[in-house]
């Protein structure tokens, strides 16, 4: 009993850990060929995925994440390269629904209102993505967000059936994205965690409404 608690124990849970931040780190490589910069090189897929963000930050200050996200969106769509546009996010602040934003957007940037599906219930990356299959019926999707992002939604794409490519927004400079780069470490080591150990599901299911 006490060799367990004080030997094994402890070293299963170092190697255990190793393990995990090993798994983390390796994200960005596995998944690193299946993003594009260029509209002209990536493959056609009937819908893209546009990963959420807050319109607008808590200064008041329009978010660089969301327009660049918007602006790739409506790239991918004008070359022909999606037909259609599911918009996932969350109300994470009264009146800032991030689905509804980014249709709004998207629409001012030309996309046609009936090309554009919204999903309320994105809360997290992970849920974005494994919604995508479970209640919208998609096992093909091309994945909208910046590069960091997009290498970890393909990663659970990867790991549920789901067959993928990432198309880069353009990334936000420093200093403002230093504190977006520091959250996506621990975002890493949490996604392995839901993937290889939680099995997480979606926080909210519901019927299918296939696209």
């Amino acid at each position: 009993m006490w060799l367990f608690l004080f030997v094994v124990l402890p070293v299963g849970l170092v190697v255990g850990s190793l393990l995990l931040v090993y798994r983390a780190e390796t994200i960005p490589m596995r998944n690193r060929d299946r993003c594009y910069d260029d509209v002209t090189q990536i493959p056609a897929n009937r819908v893209g995925l546009v990963l959420g963000c807050t319109r607008d930050l808590r200064s008041g200050r329009p978010n660089l994440y969301f327009a660049h996200r918007i602006e790739a969106a409506a790239t991918l769509f004008r070359a022909g390269k999606v037909e259609r546009l599911l918009a996932s996010g969350a109300s994470r602040r009264a009146n800032d629904d991030e689905a509804a934003n980014m249709k709004l957007a998207l629409i001012e940037k030309g996309v046609p209102a009936d090309c554009i599906v919204c999903d309320h219930h994105g809360v997290r990356t992970i849920d974005s993505v494994l919604r995508a299959k479970s209640i919208y019926g998609l096992d093909r999707i091309t994945i909208i967000s910046q590069s960091f992002h997009n290498q970890r939604a393909l990663y659970v794409a990867e790991h549920r059936g789901i067959e993928a490519v990432g198309f880069n927004a353009v990334d936000v400079a420093r200093p403002g994205g230093r504190r977006v780069r520091f959250r996506e470490i621990f975002a890493r080591l949490r996604l392995v965690i839901d993937i290889h150990v939680n099995n997480t599901q979606p926080k909210v299911r519901g019927a299918r409404e296939p696209i």
